[in-house]
């Protein structure tokens, strides 16, 4: 049975109460050892859900980071600030970036660099497959560390909004990226969905062919929902 990924992306959803909250009902989920389970909340609570979930086998990732390193960038957050918690992953290119705070694909592209030539690894986020930069990837990672990047596909309309792309969708835009992996050696990258996963479509999802896992907003900040997710598979 090949390895999926349900990854939560708590976005600025919930207070802290809420948070650590959360973190502690997750502890009491148990799944099998081909799921892989990450939780991404704000970054203010890092450290505390970090701690909460040391003993679980759920990892807690960042939601992003900016480009540059330490120094004099107000409200900035960087790799080596996020390394000191015990964070060793990131979400990058979130559509809510890109559309929200203005990211472009030139400045998520050149953290995408940045982080590939780190010791972190990355979950890089597309709205179409026009948008994934093949030839930095290759050029930027080998056959040995494929597993660094991990990259999902997030229809900017399914986000937030309820509604789902369908399987037939699904599975077709991502066996082109599929496709576009192998070309360049690197088919092994995980493919996720995102946009509005819940327990009820997330079988389904789940079970489409080059889909490897989901990557989860709402549903993932509500236990009972993401018990459900988990459960699906």
């Amino acid at each position: 049975m090949k390895k999926l990924h349900i990854i939560g992306n708590w976005k600025m959803s919930l207070n802290r109460k809420d948070s650590l909250s959360l973190a502690k009902n997750i502890c009491s989920i148990n799944f099998n050892d081909h799921l892989n389970l990450e939780v991404a909340p704000t970054s203010l609570y890092i450290s505390e859900i970090i701690n909460i979930l040391k003993d679980s086998n759920v990892n807690v990732i960042s939601q992003n980071f900016d480009f540059e390193s330490l120094g004099s960038f107000t409200g900035g957050i960087c790799l080596d600030q996020m390394k000191e918690l015990g964070v060793n992953k990131t979400i990058l290119g979130h559509s809510e970036r890109r559309s929200k705070f203005n990211e472009s694909d030139e400045q998520i592209n050149n953290k995408l660099k940045t982080i590939l030539n780190s010791d972190f690894d990355v979950v890089y986020c597309f709205d179409s497959p026009e948008q994934i930069p093949f030839e930095l990837i290759k050029n930027n990672l080998n056959d040995n560390s494929d597993l660094k990047l991990t990259i999902a596909y997030e229809p900017t309309w399914a986000i937030g909004t309820g509604k789902t792309a369908s399987i037939e969708h699904i599975e077709e835009i991502h066996t082109k990226v599929k496709s576009n992996l192998k070309e360049i050696m690197l088919e092994n990258i995980p493919i996720l969905y995102g946009g509005s996963v819940n327990p009820t479509n997330s079988n389904e999802i789940l079970n489409t062919n080059n889909v490897d896992g989901v990557l989860v907003g709402g549903a993932s900040t509500k236990f009972d929902q993401l018990t459900g997710i988990v459960n699906s598979i």
